[in-house]
């Protein structure tokens, strides 16, 4: 039974571990994409709003204990980050959407 849950664990690691390795291999594959790319505008704007949502929740944690303030960010906060990450889909449905298709190309023989 225990070398069962530590089979598990250790599947869990390697399994973490090779995401990690796979994330850090498309941030480097996205960073070297020109600036109009946009793949690499879309996974701007997602690094953008992990960040904002990382951010809001590490901000409640010391405001928990003070009352006022603590009433006012849980209501106001989720309301922000939802249109936040509204505006993110929209964005993306527009860039998934307005994406030109690939033109055939034509070549002219020159006399």
């Amino acid at each position: 039974m225990l070398s069962t849950v530590a089979e598990i664990i250790r599947d869990l690691l390697i399994f973490v571990g090779v995401i990690a390795a796979l994330l850090i291999a498309l941030i480097v594959v996205v960073s070297k994409l020109p600036d109009a790319n946009p793949l690499k505008r879309l996974l701007t704007a997602l690094c953008y709003r992990l960040g904002a949502t990382l951010a809001a929740g590490a901000i409640a944690i010391p405001l928990e204990p003070i009352p006022g303030i603590d009433l006012a960010y849980d209501v106001a906060v989720p309301i922000a980050l939802i249109w936040y990450w509204f505006t993110f889909f929209r964005g993306a449905y527009r860039t998934m959407s307005h994406t030109p298709s690939q033109k055939a190309v034509t070549y002219r023989q020159s006399k």
